[in-house]
């Protein structure tokens, strides 16, 4: 009404949190998403089943400096290291440009997905359409 101020009713959304991992080399995509909060553990989990599915070459993980990248103990380190040949490396602050996944995830966001109202019943489906038409359906040239 005129004299009042806007007024609207929240749309609840159901949210997904997406961790991924870019293989540079073969420009393929590995996910997982969840609909709960990401913390360190799951992080750790994500990258331990990463490194576990290594063909025995050794593995370099390229990560930012988001605090839960940073949660991993040295013991873990040093077992991924010593096991698998798997080395984490930390790109220097403030370097999105430096993060090839970053220009993935716009891609995902601003270019491939639909620009529709995702509800609780349509998330989860939408989600994996995009997420694993990555390399087939969905692809960045880096060159």
């Amino acid at each position: 009404p005129r004299g009042l101020p806007h007024a609207i009713e929240p749309n609840h959304h159901c949210r997904r949190n997406v961790m991924g991992a870019l293989n540079f080399a073969e420009n393929s995509f590995v996910h997982a998403a969840s609909s709960h909060t990401v913390k360190g553990p799951h992080v750790e989990g994500f990258l331990n089943d990463l490194i576990c599915q290594g063909d025995g070459r050794p593995i370099v993980i390229v990560l930012d400096n988001a605090s839960i990248h940073h949660g991993i103990d040295q013991v873990t380190l040093d077992r991924w290291f010593i096991e698998h040949k798997a080395l984490l490396f930390y790109l220097p602050p403030y370097s999105p440009e430096l993060n090839l996944i970053e220009i993935v995830w716009k891609h995902f966001k601003y270019h491939w997905r639909r620009f529709a109202t995702w509800t609780k019943e349509t998330i989860d489906a939408e989600l994996e359409i995009l997420l694993n038409g990555y390399g087939s359906k969905f692809q960045v040239n880096f060159s």
